[in-house]
């Protein structure tokens, strides 16, 4: 019996994949009128640093503020571009199918549980514009872990919070590795999220599925 379910978030709740770009970009093509640059070197400039970091372990170099900031060296252009990029998010941000669906009404008695490798104030632009913070028994992101998925701490921390069998979890997310592969090994069901891995036990597209799948697990 399931008695506690973990999220991703990014690509899983939110179409962070589609939208993240142009967040970026609006925010670089700002810093690039300030400076009197052509936006789009400046936007390839900082790719080049966005991609030699993409395998980091570590958070804090995950953060915009630090890879644009290896680039521009004026903090305050810095911090200017990273509330853009805020802005920018808050207004583009969208919920995945179903979404809004699933989370109307919570299950009772399960533990819903947001395990992300995102920072806490992209996580509140995400969760505040459709009201899902309370949905949640617990938010368990980067800047509580201290590390990137995948790692056992992101759902160990809740399974000794809330006394969870690993087993009677169910886990969901984008990708197997990072969001699916740790809670399976531990004995627990996965479903993978838009996408096909034969890895996991099941595979949807739209959050009404989900229901379908308790059931089945119930």
């Amino acid at each position: 019996m399931i008695e506690a379910i973990f999220f991703d978030q990014d690509n899983t709740l939110v179409n962070t994949r589609e939208v993240a770009g142009g967040t970026y970009k609006a925010a670089i093509n700002w810093v690039a009128a300030q400076k009197k640059l052509e936006a789009e070197l400046l936007f390839q400039e900082w790719r080049k640093v966005l991609d030699s970091l993409k395998r980091s372990k570590k958070p804090e170099e995950r953060l915009f503020s630090y890879s644009l900031g290896q680039i521009v060296k004026e903090k305050d252009l810095v911090e200017e571009a990273v509330e853009i990029q805020k802005s920018e998010l808050t207004k583009t941000i969208c919920l995945n199918p179903g979404v809004k669906e699933f989370f109307e009404k919570k299950m009772e008695g399960m533990k819903y549980i947001l395990f992300t490798e995102d920072f806490d104030d992209q996580i509140e632009i995400k969760l505040t514009k459709f009201g899902l913070r309370e949905k949640f028994d617990l938010v368990v992101g980067s800047s509580l872990v201290g590390l990137m998925k995948p790692n056992i701490k992101f759902l160990k921390i809740a399974w000794d919070k809330f006394k969870l069998d690993p087993k009677n979890c169910l886990y969901i997310g984008d990708n197997f590795e990072k969001d699916c592969q740790l809670g399976k090994e531990n004995g627990g069901k996965t479903i993978i999220f838009g996408r096909d891995d034969y890895r996991a036990d099941y595979r949807m597209d739209d959050f009404t599925e989900l229901q379908g799948i308790l059931k089945i697990l119930d």
